[in-house]
């Protein structure tokens, strides 16, 4: 990488960390509102002031870095350079006309101050969406892809829609009011997928996914305002949820219902209904499938959790405890594709007249007995899989029930054992049932964790021999066999699968919670 790049690089990050600034000030000047007015007309122009500095401060950041990226980096082009003044210079004139219209409307009640806001906001979003439309005939806009303009015109007119009406409802009751909000915001995100789907009728090449994106951001924009709207101190919760729920949309929920779309589709994209399932419950394959992730997901958790909590009670406040802990938690910092190439070598086979180099084999000859294909024998290469996620997941339980056991209250064992109850009794009547919140919790992980497990299998295996999981089969469907229908519903039955896991960890964690 040259000088110039990494400086490239840098400057990226800068201009991100700007856009994230201005985003968070934004949201900081818009909750910024008392409704107190201090000082007469001089501190009511004061008030709120230094949030909007702020932003005004970063728009002109952006700008400036604009200009001098221009030429220094080959990214930068004059396009891009024009666009981020301009719109740099459309942030400070939204900004100062929003601190003049809230300052001036100070005397107004709420719901005024409120409509009168929202409709100077839809004018300028009827603005923004005319002049996109005629974008190509002024010089300084050649920028404007017919693809932008396209979304100003799907996205748009939507937004239009929910500023006019949720300055209608201002004058609403507060509960029709906060309602009725969300409801325009849903009904938008709607808008925008059945004005996508129209427009795209007779197209050549399809719009693409982000209409689905932006319904999505408008939905969870309204769901955060409906809770922010609750009262005066959930306002500033949306600043802090806003960009976290806006990237769970765009990585999380976004992917999640395209991933449930896709399960009902075909090779080439054609809707195919239930097809994908029957084959997975018909096929030997994806049987074989199915009953190899039931078996990793029983094991794995039951064994990793008994052996670690067998482990932290014999060890407890034994001499060379914290060594003893090392060891057995040192395979949690191996990565899943360094445990299996180890335990690859471990199960590693070469014929009988050859000298074994894998540790299994070399035993069972040392016993006596033939060495064996032990990855490629079924069903018992599943059961050396599962060994491995066991050696790996046993440090993590181990670590966790042996921190919940230290905070077992010495005065209920000293009681048990003046009652005269047996190691075991104490254990099984006292330390389980004081450690029932952990040990939950570790099992509902190490059973998410094995419903995912993907890179051991493929890593020692590829799936080959029927030792294939639901992970590594949505892979192979998806990526190897061309079916993403088929992958996607693989994908959609491993959450189903997931989703009970979590719905019980939460009851247990809130029962708990009730407890105390």
């Amino acid at each position: 990488m040259t000088t110039m790049d990494l400086l490239g690089k840098l400057l990226q990050g800068v201009v991100g960390l700007g856009a994230f600034g201005v985003v968070m000030a934004l949201l900081l000047a818009f909750l910024d509102r008392p409704d107190d007015q201090p000082g007469g007309w001089r501190g009511s122009m004061k008030q709120g002031l230094r949030p909007r500095l702020i932003i005004i401060g970063v728009l002109v950041l952006l700008a400036l870095l604009a200009r001098l990226l221009y030429g220094a980096v080959p990214w930068m082009t004059q396009g891009m350079t024009n666009a981020l003044i301009i719109l740099a210079v459309a942030g400070i004139a939204v900004v100062v006309l929003q601190w003049l219209l809230d300052r001036l409307l100070r005397p107004a009640t709420p719901a005024v101050r409120s409509a009168v806001l929202r409709l100077v906001g839809a004018a300028i979003a009827v603005a923004i969406v005319l002049v996109a439309q005629v974008a190509e005939s002024i010089p300084s806009l050649e920028w404007v892809t017919p693809a932008l303009v396209l979304a100003g015109v799907i996205v748009g007119w939507p937004v239009v829609g929910v500023l006019l009406a949720t300055a209608a409802l201002a004058f609403a009751p507060h509960r029709i009011r906060r309602q009725g909000r969300l409801l325009v915001w849903l009904l938008a995100a709607v808008a925008v997928v059945v004005i996508a789907l129209v427009l795209e009728q007779g197209r050549e090449q399809p719009i693409g996914v982000w209409p689905w994106t932006g319904a999505l951001a408008l939905s969870v924009i309204g769901v955060l305002g409906y809770l922010a709207d609750r009262d005066d101190d959930s306002k500033p919760m949306l600043v802090f949820l806003m960009p976290a729920a806006l990237l769970l949309t765009v990585g999380l929920i976004y992917p999640a219902i395209r991933t449930t779309m896709l399960a009902f589709t075909g090779r080439a994209g054609e809707y195919v209904g239930m097809e994908n399932f029957v084959w997975m419950f018909t096929q030997r394959e994806a049987l074989i499938t199915l009953g190899n992730t039931i078996a990793w997901v029983i094991l794995v958790p039951l064994l990793s959790t008994a052996v670690g909590l067998a482990y932290a009670v014999f060890i407890d406040k034994s001499r060379g405890e914290r060594v003893y802990k090392m060891l057995v938690f040192m395979p949690m910092a191996i990565s899943f594709v360094g445990a299996s190439i180890i335990w690859n070598f471990m199960y590693a086979y070469r014929g009988p007249e050859q000298d074994q180099i894998g540790l299994i084999n070399q035993l069972i000859v040392l016993v006596g007995g033939e060495p064996q294909q032990i990855l490629q024998n079924s069903p018992w290469n599943t059961l050396a899989l599962i060994i491995v996620m066991i050696w790996i997941q046993t440090g993590f339980a181990m670590v966790v029930l042996s921190a919940a056991i230290k905070g077992v209250p010495t005065e209920q064992l000293e009681a048990a054992e003046i009652d005269g109850a047996n190691p075991w009794q104490r254990f099984r009547n006292v330390t389980v049932p004081s450690i029932r919140t952990s040990i939950v919790v570790v099992v509902t992980t190490i059973s998410i964790a094995t419903l995912k497990v993907f890179d051991i299998v493929r890593t020692m295996t590829a799936g080959n021999f029927d030792t294939s999981v639901i992970a590594n089969e949505m892979y192979t469907q998806a990526f190897r066999s061309g079916e993403p229908g088929r992958g996607a519903a693989l994908a959609l039955v491993l959450f189903v699968m997931v989703l009970p896991i979590v719905v019980y960890n939460i009851r247990v964690l809130n029962q708990q919670k009730a407890i105390r």
